[in-house]
Order: C-alpha cells, then structure tokens, then sequence
C-alpha cells in the first residue's frame, strides 16, 4: 500500500479532493490547517507521496525538512515554500488580505482562484481563516525542502505563474506547465495525474 498526503491550500477541506480518481493500491490523508500528522503510522506504506497546492507547499515543505528519513517524492502544485515574499504573495497584499477579509472579498478570492462557486455555499469560519493567515505571517521560514517535481498554472492569479518559475527554475525541480489557474483540479483528475509522468494538460 502506498500513501498519498496532500497538505491542502488556506481555507480548504477534503472536499477540494473528492472528485479526483484514487486507485486501490493508494491510501490518501488529506491534511488540513493545523496541518498535524502525527495520527498517521508511516511505517505501513511502502512508497510516501507528498503533495502540497497552494498554501500547502508551505506545510508541506516543513514536513519533509522534519522527516528526511521518510521515503518520499514530493510534489509541489501552484505553490512555493515561501509564500510571502519574492517568489510568492507580496507582503502588501497579504496583508491587505489578513485586514480585510470579509466573506465577499473571500467570494472574489475563490473567482480568482477559479475555484467552483459550489465551494462557497458553507458559511465560511473567518476568524479561523484569519489564524490560518496569521501563523503564515509570523512563521516565516529560514531553508526549505526541494521538491522532486512542481505543477505551475499557466494562468495563476493568487501566487504569479511567473515568479512561481523563477523560484522552481533556480531549484533544477522537474516542471510540468497547467493550462488553468490557481485551482487545478478540474484538469488533474487522477491522483497518477500527478504522480505519474508524463502527461499532457
């Protein structure tokens, strides 16, 4: 049995998931803010998939640095490790988006995002999306993990496609170009989408 630990994106559940095809041989934890793995017995898989999109990378990126000793292959999706900064959000706006987060501009984030509105109908926690924001701000980190492959969309308006590749590019990371936006899962539809290489999107 392998694992596939996806550290979803800020303000997501399981359910950003649900649609995508998982074959039997995989067991799939999908890892939400606070972002904790300890409930997880690793020593029962035989291949470790490490995926994070979005503010995931971030989370995903500590995990590794934490558990070198894991056999793993990670996967970054329209993220970096540094979320805030030269290749990631400009500290501006996210601040900006920490001070005026409200649930119509968090609408306007989903459509930016690309993101089916059919996410949108649960009443969303703003406080806790707020936290969520916080602890990013004020636990920057200092090195990071070099993923073994990314998936860039082309048209990502949340974290710049361009600045994405800056990063990926100086890290000698195998990069594989989404045509979409920072949602990408209505073109990745199986989990070997994006284990497996190589495909055409």
């Amino acid at each position: 049995m392998h694992l596939i630990l996806f550290f979803n994106g800020w303000g997501m559940n399981h359910h950003i998931i649900d649609k995508l095809i998982c074959d039997d041989c995989y067991k799939v934890y999908c890892i939400d803010y606070p972002y904790l793995t300890d409930h997880i017995d690793f020593s029962k898989y035989e291949k470790i998939y490490v995926i994070g999109w979005s503010f995931g990378v971030h989370y995903a990126s500590n995990f590794l640095l934490k558990n070198r000793e894991l056999n793993c292959l990670s996967i970054a999706i329209n993220g970096v490790p540094y979320i805030i900064g030269k290749y990631g959000i400009s500290p501006k706006m996210f601040k900006l988006t920490l001070e005026t987060l409200s649930k119509d501009n968090l609408k306007k984030f989903y459509e930016n995002m690309g993101l089916p509105l059919e996410y949108f109908h649960e009443t969303p926690d703003l406080d806790r999306l707020k936290i969520e924001l916080e602890d990013i701000l004020f636990d920057f980190p200092n090195t990071h993990h070099t993923f073994d492959k990314v998936f860039l969309g082309k048209y990502d308006r949340i974290i710049p496609y361009s600045k994405q590749l800056k990063f990926y590019e100086k890290e000698s990371t195998a990069i594989t170009i989404l045509q979409c936006g920072h949602y990408p899962f209505e073109i990745i539809e199986n989990w070997r989408d994006i284990i497996d290489q190589e495909n055409e999107f």
